[in-house]
């Protein structure tokens, strides 16, 4: 499937950077768990990192491999504290979910906000990120 991925990222001083990215996905459920995967782009920053989206209903999890490998938990209104791989060495990051919407009925069409706070640095940054599948009109 074709997907469209809009991430807002607005730092502690209030500026928004904004990225778009349309890229394939693989999508499936099993288990009570939604599972979405799709490669990140040189645009990203993270060119030669898969990243997958696993939600079971109540918690988002996102995992990066490759380029960076990292694990974010998403919890609504709770702070989840998340280990953070780069080549640049390793950072403690704390996530607070504050919005959580994931809705595969009719395509996909999924939202999340969340505040990302990285240990010993001080700034919080929330990240927004809407994701919804491409209709290709044949």
């Amino acid at each position: 499937m074709n997907v469209k991925i809009i991430s807002k990222i607005k730092d502690s001083e209030g500026e928004v950077d904004e990225m778009t990215l349309f890229t394939q996905a693989n999508y499936q459920r099993k288990s009570d768990k939604a599972y979405l995967m799709y490669e990140e782009s040189e645009l990203s920053g993270l060119e030669g990192t898969k990243t997958l989206l696993v939600y079971d209903g109540e918690t988002v999890n996102i995992k990066r491999y490759g380029s960076v490998n990292s694990n974010l938990n998403i919890v609504m209104d709770e702070n989840v504290e998340n280990i953070y791989k780069t080549p640049y060495g390793v950072f403690v990051m704390h996530t607070i979910g504050k919005l959580i919407h994931w809705n595969d009925e009719n395509g996909i069409c999924i939202q999340m906000r969340y505040l990302l706070l990285i240990e010993g640095v001080g700034t919080q940054t929330e990240i927004s990120i809407e994701i919804e599948e491409m209709k290709i009109e044949q």
